[in-house]
């Protein structure tokens, strides 16, 4: 019986320990894209715009984490764990997992691994609302366009 609770505790800690290191790990990804914010091209920052975007990560353990983050031009303006979903109203619902979120905080070509998941399941960006789902349309088609045109 006392391996038992021990067992459960340890697997309550450990699943603790997993959603907060990867919000730590995305908070400080979050300060880095702030810092170098002004660098990125003003058609990027008025792509990223005005957003309070609701993301649901699937980790590794089975658990869920949501992240709600507020942008304004393109800046990350807020940033918090979400306990209770019903208490935000976001403009952009996304849905990836643990392992997505890690490559994306790792690589140095964020491009191609938002590409790969996409195109293969792992991360899915859904608009909310006309204006939002139009804005995401064109930007789809203009990004298409400058990457047959090797812009991108």
């Amino acid at each position: 019986m006392k391996k038992t609770i021990i067992l459960i505790i340890l697997f309550f800690i450990t699943m603790n320990s997993a959603s907060a290191d990867i919000f730590g790990d995305l908070d400080r990804a979050i300060t880095e894209y702030n810092a170098y914010y002004q660098e990125l091209p003003t058609s990027l920052k008025i792509l990223l715009g005005n957003e309070d975007i609701l993301t649901g990560i699937l980790m590794n353990d089975g658990s869920e984490v949501h992240v709600w983050l507020v942008t304004k031009d393109g800046r990350v303006t807020e940033f918090e764990k979400v306990e209770d979903l019903n208490n935000y109203n976001p403009t952009v619902i996304i849905a990836t997992n643990e392992n997505t979120v890690r490559k994306l905080i790792n690589t140095t070509n964020p491009l191609a691994v938002y590409e790969e998941a996409r195109a293969n399941g792992n991360l899915s960006i859904d608009p909310v609302g006309f204006t939002t789902n139009a804005r995401f349309m064109v930007a789809n088609l203009a990004f298409k366009i400058f990457k047959s045109l090797g812009l991108a």
